[in-house]
């Protein structure tokens, strides 16, 4: 009589399984892309809200909603690493982030999600800098050109007249530093440290931080917290901070931090389509021709390396025929 795998035995090779698959780079992009695609319908979600309720109210109750979620999913590996290191790696990395969300969000307030979006995305550029002072390796020859290539599509995306930026561009500008500062410190503290305790710890410290600054703002009436806005925050709490920056965290501890950056990248594009597709605004042929060369330099930021991996390839091939 042929022999039946127990009922823990079949447990075990589900939970393998699982685990195989959450350590899949292959599996770890597409949930980073689809992660990439939310954040970039965000942009528009966040400008509804910030009309409103003021910016600091918005981001306190965000990510206050995911630490808690956050808390009550992994409230395990939060008590099991209560370290010094863990801890002063999640209070950096959530003051990153903090500032990166709060350029962001009063710079959304100030001009287009779609213009917001795609200067956000800037930040691709910048990994490889950053990534430099942090002695991961020295930028390459094509981090230049992208670097050339990016400043001239923020001259036509931002600088639509004259030599002017409007205050929303340049504090826009400002959020991509803190979020390249983000990708680096995780891809590289989130592979030796508890990535999900410094996940709880950067919501914690965000959260925080954006209540210091509430009392400086006007407190919404009663009249604004209606069901759209409370989903609409849920949202924002739940769905793209918790799933999708949880996403994003753990997924950088399994993929490289240049790939990891470009694909989360897709959010700027993304951010223009669902502005353009609910009409808050109508591309004009200077901002396609500045979002072409911000897209292109992210492309040669980070596929470049693959791309030359592949021609030598095909000479090397065509020579060894030959």
């Amino acid at each position: 009589m042929a022999e039946h795998p127990s009922i823990d035995e079949a447990a075990s090779e589900r939970e393998s399984g699982l685990r195989r698959l959450l350590n899949s780079p292959t599996a770890n992009k597409l949930a980073l892309l689809s992660a990439a695609l939310i954040w970039g319908f965000s942009f528009f979600v966040m400008k509804d809200v910030t009309d409103a309720i003021p910016v600091f109210w918005l981001l306190c109750l965000r990510f206050a909603i995911a630490a808690v979620v956050t808390f009550a999913v992994f409230w395990r590996h939060f008590f099991a690493h209560l370290d010094a290191r863990t801890i002063r790696c999640g209070i950096v990395l959530g003051l990153c982030v903090w500032a990166a969300y709060a350029f962001q969000t009063v710079g959304v307030v100030y001009t287009t999600p779609g213009k917001n979006a795609f200067l956000t995305g800037v930040y691709v550029v910048l990994v490889p800098f950053v990534a430099w002072i942090f002695r991961m390796g020295r930028p390459k020859p094509h981090d230049l050109v992208a670097a050339a290539l990016c400043l001239a599509g923020i001259g036509f995306t931002a600088m639509s007249s004259g030599l002017s930026m409007n205050l929303g561009d340049a504090l826009t500008l400002v959020c991509a530093v803190f979020y390249a500062l983000e990708i680096v410190i995780v891809g590289k503290m989130g592979r030796e440290l508890d990535v999900w305790a410094l996940t709880i710890w950067q919501f914690a410290v965000m959260a925080l931080c954006s209540a210091v600054f509430m009392p400086f703002e006007q407190a919404p009436s009663a009249s604004v917290w209606t069901a759209p806005l409370i989903f609409q925050l849920l949202f924002l709490g739940v769905v793209c901070s918790f799933v999708c920056l949880g996403i994003m965290n753990y997924a950088l501890t399994k993929i490289p931090v240049a790939e990891g950056s470009l694909i989360s990248s897709m959010e700027s594009p993304s951010g223009v389509f669902f502005s353009v597709l609910f009409g808050r605004e109508t591309l004009t042929l200077r901002m396609v021709l500045g979002f072409c060369l911000i897209f292109l330099a992210m492309l040669i930021s980070n596929a470049w390396d693959a791309f030359a991996s592949w021609w030598r390839g095909r000479r090397e091939l065509a020579r060894g025929v030959g």
